[in-house]
């Protein structure tokens, strides 16, 4: 890269990163508000797997897994 393009390109950053900081509310809100998005997309995809794809044996065996999982932490 030439001087000049290097010029441009940092002129480029910079003025992104001056718009990132006016706008830093309403960025940090996207991400979080995108986050819970996707949080609760998978939540749902694991419930519908846990209660439609799994058999009544194989939840019994997830719960007691689960149980003896928490049990040992205290």
């Amino acid at each position: 890269m030439t001087t000049f393009q290097k010029m441009i390109f940092g002129v480029i950053i910079f003025v992104a990163l001056i718009g990132l900081i006016f706008n830093l509310d309403v960025v940090l809100f996207s991400i979080f508000r995108s986050i819970i998005t996707v949080a609760i997309i998978v939540g749902i995809i694991y419930l519908v797997y846990f209660f439609f794809f799994l058999t009544p044996d194989q939840r019994d065996y997830k719960k007691r897994v689960w149980k003896n999982k928490f049990k040992g932490r205290r």
